[in-house]
Parts: structure tokens; C-alpha cells; sequence
């Protein structure tokens, strides 16, 4: 290492008024430095022979004028080390001017030094110049070293932000320099400069830590600034650092078992997911919503608050929600309802409105999630309530109402309660509700047909029919569920007494939008063929018909009555001739019973008016 000592004399300025910052005599070089051999140049010494005025200086600033020698060394792989008795500070690369090429340039070099530096107590100031590629070598030319006191108000020291979920804990160290009289702190949004209006907390305040009021958004990102206030020497600048707020607690109905109460007047409950958890993840799926988000938890007390069709509205929710209904205890839930989009409701997608029917009895937990476990946000929840319906009077088996042979009744699933002991076999769905009636058949053989119509808000009007109340499959003698009006036909049944059973699925509303709603049922009952003499057998024809509904027997046809669905008489002849045209163009085009009696024997067909 090669050491080249300098004698430097102090440049004398008329009389000091101040202690200001102190600029040594410019070493002009150039001084060549080679990769691999630093270069130390004695800018003062211990007796201070370079008569820097005396005072207490804390930083440094070394300007050079930099060209690249050879080698193909670039500016940015210059540094510097400033040397003092108490310690080094190594600058790597220059502060300013540094490049990725060996253009010339001016660079400088900044730093605070390890201790205050006086030159009157111990003037030693060395720095030593260095080049980091191999093989390369650069000169250095008018090199002034400039050291500076302290600033009147000093910055705050060693910043810190300890952040919870809602607030911050803002601490610092006093200014190494200037008499502190306070400090003037504030806190930002990320990315937002200090004095923007609107801080989200700020103030004054005579130590060195504060704590903000409960103004902060759980998991986001802040600025904190500080700074330091030396009343009649001024202010130090704004010191700053970052934080982000903690995530913050699960909501207090995270978990099943701490479910919030909610009853018929909830109105507008607003509420998050987006910090809770999944649980009972193994409770069942239905309704087309499944459990595997996380959720939060509600329970409606029906003993409490009354049976009725309780509706949980999430649509002015600002996320994609699902919801499930349960009835049961932790770790062992029944299914009760659920729904993940009801755009018919809402009106957009996605989101959630859910009507379950409340027993009087249960208590119905209530889950709000997401349809995925990517999904949480924000809910707005209304739950409504509307009284029960009575059930109809023939609810129940025991009840069933006596069908008229021929003769239309009407009749409605709203109200009727659900039956998912014994689910027809044609509908095994497991949840129906249904009203029942009976027919009693009186002749040995007979061919029974059952005709139900949809009259209002119901979609079905399905059918089966039983040999007792028993509703079990294995006394099940028919079945139609084609999802609207209904006919049946069973034949060969001897006589006796039968039960009709005519449902819609389920009175908990599923997913579906099924409703239920009114209908009427006609029965009718024909002697067996296999039972009618030949003598009494007729033929009929076209079916369909347009005009004349033609009838051929070998007996004269003592009556003929044609019904509607309805079971009103529409026409009726006694043509008592083996052979007869019936004229039906006076009808309406649609389905007609047609009622044939030869020699006191009965037999009723269904025909299409076209």
C-alpha cells in the first residue's frame, strides 16, 4: 500500500461568525489507483496540522473527478473508506456519479462518521481509495474531503412501528443532537407522502413513543412519520418507516358453537368471513352449495321465535356467498336446506337466498360462506319470517278425503307437511309434501284411473296409490312423478278400498324454485276387460277425434256421457243402437272421459278432442 502523506494548511476566512461546515484543500492528482492496491491519502493528523476549525463535525462528503485508466474499469467499482481513531466507514460505490461504464464523471462519496469527529481534540483524517476490477486501474483527481457539524435539530433515531390489527405503536431515540422541545408524528396509507390531508392519525407529542387510536384496517400496509421539533432551532426533516397492521382475530361466531342468535327481526346484519375459519367441514352438502369455505355461524331458536318459513336473504352481499341449514348437534348435522346463487331472487349472480320451513320445535343453524375456500368477503344478511300455513285436513292418511267416482275435487299441497318416512317409489327424493285421498272400487276386476291438473303456483301434482295408509313401497299399487299434471291408470284391481297420495317435492324450498300450490284429482274406475262379456265389449273411434267420436257394440249403448277433466257432464245421448256417432264438434280441443253404459255395464275411456 503506498501512503502519501500531505502537510495542509488551513485557509484563514475573515472572522467566524458561526461554526459551519469545513471543506480541507483539494488533492489535484490524479492519483492512479490499480485494482488491488488501495491508495491512502492523509487528509489531517493527530496535532491537526491542516487547522480545520475546531467543533464537533458527525458527516463527510468526498467529491472526486474520476477517469478510467486501463483495464476497462467502470466508475460504479470505485469505493472509499474514511478512516478517523474512532473507526472507518467504508463507502461502496459513490453515493452520486457512479457508472456502468468507464466514462469520466464526478462522483461523491457521503457518510456519517462512527463518532463525532473534532479536529482540535484529535485531528487524524485518513482515506483510502480502491478499485475492485481485476487487472484495472483509474485516476482520481481534485479530491476535497468536506466535514459538517451537526444540524441544529436532529433526526429521530432507530424508528420502529409495532402494529396490531386496528392500531400501531410508533417508538424512537432521541436526536443525537439539538435540545429537543417534542415531536410531530403522523401516519399514511403506503405509497402516500407526509402532509397529504386526510392522515389516518397524526399529532404532537414530548416522548418518544405513541400509541394511535383503533383507526387502521386489519392486514394493510402504512407509512409512519416523525419528526423531531427543537422549537427556536427549528425542526429536524421527517424520518419514515413501514408497516403492515396484523391480521387480526377470527369473528366471534367463527365456530359452530359460539353460533350468534339471529330471529325474525334481523335486518341489514353485516358481517365478514374474509378472517374466519372452516369448520365442520364435514356436515352435509345440499341445495347446490357445498362446505368448503370459511364460514361463520347463526342459529334461529324456532321454539323460541315460532315455526314458519324462515328466509335468509344474503343478496346485497358484496361477495360470492352460499348458505346451509342445519338441524343437530356438532360433528353430526342434518341437512336442512342451502343455496349458492338464486339469481331469481337476487337478481344477479352470486348471490345467496335460502327458505327453510321451522318446526316449532329445533334449533336451525345457519352457515354463511363462500362457494369455494378461495371466496370470502363481505355479507349483508336479512332473515324474514312468515307464519306457517295450516296443514289441509286430509294432511294425513288417517284423514284421507273420498273421491266420487267421475266427480273432480280440488285439493292443494300448501301447508301439508313433510312425509320422508315413506317416500313414493317413484320419487325417492326423501322430503315431499303431500295430501292423501280415497276411492272405493266396487267391482270384481277394475281398471282404476287417477287424472290430476295444475291450477295455480304448483308445478306437480304427483300421484301414487296405496292398498292401506301404511304408504309403504311394498303396498304401493302405482306411481307417476312426470313433474306436472298427472294421470294414472292401474289395471286389474279388485275391489276394495285404495288411498291416493298426490304431492310436490318438499315444503322446504329447494333449489329448484319448485312451489307448491293447487290442483284437482278425478278418479274413475272401468270393469276389467278381461271381466266384460264380449256381449258388452264396444270399439271406439278416431282417438283423437276432430268431429264425430264413432261407437261400435254388438249390444244397443243404452247411455253415453262425456266429462271433462274438470268432471263437469259436457254431453250426454241415449242412443240405444248398436252403432252410434257421438258429435263432438261443440267442444273445446282437450282431453274428454267418455262414459259408455251397455246392458247396465260401465266402462269410462279418455279421448283428445282435436
Amino acid at each position: 500500500m503506498k501512503k502519501i502523506t500531505l502537510l495542509v494548511v488551513a485557509m484563514l476566512f475573515g472572522s467566524l461568525t458561526a461554526f459551519a461546515q469545513f471543506s480541507f484543500p483539494s488533492v489535484p492528482g490524479p492519483t492512479n489507483v490499480a485494482a488491488g492496491t488501495p491508495v491512502t491519502l492523509n487528509i489531517n493528523d493527530v496535532g491537526n496540522s491542516a487547522a480545520a476549525t475546531a467543533g464537533s463535525y458527525v458527516s463527510f462528503s468526498v467529491s472526486v473527478d474520476w477517469t478510467e485508466g486501463a483495464g476497462g474499469p467502470w466508475s460504479s467499482e470505485a469505493d472509499l473508506t474514511v478512516t478517523t481513531t474512532a473507526g472507518s466507514v467504508v463507502i461502496d460505490p459513490a453515493t452520486t456519479g457512479a457508472g456502468t461504464s468507464g466514462a469520466a464523471t464526478t462522483m461523491t462519496f457521503e457518510g456519517s462518521f462512527t463518532a463525532p469527529y473534532d479536529p482540535s481534540v484529535d485531528g487524524f483524517l485518513d482515506i483510502v481509495l480502491n478499485q475492485s476490477f481485476a487487472g484495472s486501474d483509474a485516476d482520481w483527481s481534485n479530491i476535497v474531503v468536506t466535514v459538517t457539524p451537526p444540524p441544529a435539530c436532529g433526526d429521530p433515531e432507530n424508528l420502529s412501528a409495532a402494529p396490531t390489527d386496528v392500531a400501531v405503536t410508533i417508538s424512537w431515540d432521541a436526536p443525537a443532537f439539538g435540545t429537543t422541545t417534542g415531536y410531530n408524528w403522523e401516519v399514511q396509507p403506503d405509497g402516500v407522502a407526509q402532509g397529504t390531508p386526510g392522515a389516518l392519525a397524526s399529532g404532537t407529542t414530548a416522548g418518544t413513543s405513541v400509541v394511535t387510536g383503533n383507526v387502521l384496517t386489519a392486514s394493510t400496509a402504512y407509512e409512519v412519520y416523525v419528526q423531531t421539533d427543537c422549537g427556536v432551532d427549528g425542526t429536524s426533516a421527517y424520518v419514515t418507516t413501514g408497516f403492515t397492521t396484523t391480521a387480526g382475530p377470527p369473528p366471534a361466531n367463527d365456530n359452530f358453537a359460539n353460533a350468534q342468535a339471529i330471529d325474525c327481526s334481523t335486518t341489514n346484519l353485516m358481517g365478514s368471513t374474509s378472517l374466519a375459519t372452516l369448520d365442520e367441514d364435514d356436515a352435509p352438502d345440499g341445495g347446490g352449495a357445498d362446505m368448503d369455505a370459511p364460514n361463520v355461524w347463526f342459529s334461529y331458536d324456532s321454539a323460541a321465535e315460532g315455526a314458519g318459513d324462515i328466509t335468509v336473504d344474503l343478496c346485497p352481499s358484496t361477495y360470492d356467498t352460499s348458505v346451509l341449514v342445519y338441524t343437530g348437534t356438532s360433528g353430526n348435522l342434518t341437512f336442512v336446506a342451502g343455496n349458492d346463487d338464486n339469481i331469481g331472487v337476487c337478481g344477479q349472480c352470486c348471490q345467496s337466498n335460502v327458505t327453510f320451513v321451522a318446526n316449532g320445535t329445533d334449533t336451525y343453524y345457519i352457515a354463511v360462506e363462500g362457494f369455494n375456500f378461495g371466496s370470502t368477503g363481505d355479507f349483508d344478511m336479512t332473515v324474514s319470517c312468515v307464519a306457517p300455513t295450516p296443514p289441509p285436513a286430509n294432511d294425513q292418511c288417517a284423514n284421507a278425503e273420498a273421491l266420487t267416482l267421475t266427480v273432480t275435487a280440488t285439493g292443494t299441497t300448501v301447508g301439508a307437511t313433510t312425509d320422508a318416512g315413506d317416500p313414493p317409489t317413484c320419487d325417492t327424493f326423501g322430503q315431499i309434501a303431500d295430501v292423501w285421498y280415497s276411492v272405493n272400487l266396487t267391482l270384481s276386476s277394475n281398471n282404476l284411473s287417477i287424472v290430476t291438473t295444475i291450477t295455480d303456483t304448483s308445478d306437480q301434482a304427483n300421484v301414487a296409490v296405496y292398498t292401506d295408509c301404511d304408504g309403504a313401497a311394498g303396498n304401493s299399487v302405482g306411481c307417476s312423478d312426470a313433474n306436472g299434471g298427472e294421470t294414472l291408470t292401474i289395471n286389474n284391481l279388485p275391489a276394495g278400498l285404495y288411498y291416493v297420495r298426490v304431492w310436490s317435492d318438499g315444503n322446504a324450498p329447494p333449489s329448484s324454485g319448485r312451489t307448491e300450490g293447487g290442483f284437482t284429482v278425478t278418479a274413475d274406475a272401468t270393469l276389467s276387460t278381461g271381466s266384460v262379456e264380449d256381449a258388452n265389449a264396444f270399439t271406439y273411434y278416431p282417438n283423437p277425434v276432430k268431429g264425430e267420436l264413432l261407437l261400435n257394440a254388438q249390444k244397443d249403448i243404452q247411455d253415453v256421457t262425456v266429462f271433462n277433466v274438470l268432471g263437469q257432464q259436457v254431453l250426454r245421448v241415449a242412443p240405444n243402437n248398436a252403432d252410434t256417432a257421438i258429435d263432438m264438434n261443440g267442444l273445446s280441443n282437450g282431453a274428454y272421459f267418455v262414459r259408455v253404459t251397455i246392458d247396465n255395464v260401465t266402462e269410462t275411456v279418455r279421448i283428445i278432442k282435436q
